[in-house]
């Protein structure tokens, strides 16, 4: 759905003061599927001012999504576009986002400057969150230093909040923590960076390079099952430096090693690295899967 509306000022963002950033609901017309609009129209306006009276919170734009879920975008635009024109709805007002997201509420029982507060909070939600889950997509934590400038506001407490609304929301929870040794806190989504992988991933940035290259290697093997190429461990992701991670490989097999399971493979033809542990995954096992991610995959595509 798209508004004729501007929107809410956020963080870094200035608003126009020529426009206000308050508007009638309008769209670009479209034809309507056979439903009773009279009736979806009733209800969008009731789920509104239902939001706005007894909740005092505005409505975001995919509650009124899902009150025809089987009605296509542009078709429920056309509805509320006829709805901006009808005396009857004229208290329904919106809110657009510099992300595009769309924001109702109904001004009678929820002023413009409250409504405006409560879009720029869940805008913050939204934008901590997409953070969070992105740094997970490419197998990184998120420091709690890089979300500081997604918040609406400097006070400490208040932020502390959010992140606890954040984390307290279903629509969120796959966000997790974790805490380093020093106190220092850190975010992941765990629907792309399991729990344990977090915690692999903390103890490397805690200068303990050997145990979070043998539990990644180990969860692998077990899990997967399959070997893992040492490059997994470079810089970008773990934050393990070339020497930490020869290091490693240098102390394999030595008496008393607590890594004693863990074992290395070197592909015959391109040379890679790979590591297995024999606890989880035989030998015979490892080679194979490492074969073909190094050359059956391309012979084979």
């Amino acid at each position: 759905m798209r508004f004729q509306s501007v929107g809410v000022c956020m963080p870094e963002q200035e608003l126009d003061p020529t426009v206000s950033p308050f508007a009638d609901v309008r769209a670009v017309a479209q034809d309507a599927p056979p439903i009773d609009p009279a009736a979806l129209k009733a209800q969008i306006a009731a789920t509104v001012r239902s939001d706005s009276e007894s909740r005092r919170a505005i409505t975001p734009e995919h509650l009124i999504q899902a009150l025809a879920p089987e009605l296509p975008a542009d078709a429920l635009s056309v509805l509320l576009s006829e709805m901006a024109a009808e005396g009857g709805f004229t208290d329904i007002k919106a809110i657009v986002a510099p992300s595009g997201r769309i924001y109702l509420f109904s001004e009678p029982h929820l002023g413009r400057n409250e409504a405006a507060e409560q879009a720029l909070v869940e805008e913050a939600r939204l934008a901590i969150v997409e953070k969070i889950r992105r740094d997970s997509q490419f197998v990184a934590l998120t420091p709690a230093a890089d979300l500081e400038r997604f918040f609406p506001w400097p006070e400490p407490e208040k932020r502390a909040a959010l992140l606890a609304e954040l984390q307290a929301d279903p629509r969120f929870g796959d966000i997790q923590t974790v805490t380093g040794p020093g106190g220092e806190v850190y975010y992941h989504s765990n629907a792309y960076l399991s729990g344990n992988y977090g915690k692999i991933m903390m103890r490397a940035k805690a200068n303990d390079p050997g145990w979070a290259i043998a539990e990644l290697v180990r969860d692998r093997s077990r899990v997967m099952p399959a070997p893992t190429r040492i490059t997994v461990f470079d810089d970008r992701v773990f934050g393990l430096s070339p020497d930490q991670i020869q290091g490693f490989l240098g102390a394999l097999g030595e008496p008393g090693s607590p890594f004693a399971d863990i074992k290395k493979l070197v592909h015959p033809t391109t040379g890679a690295v790979y590591l297995y542990s024999d606890q989880w995954l035989p030998e015979a096992a490892a080679f194979a899967s490492m074969d073909w991610d190094e050359v059956g995959a391309r012979q084979n595509p």
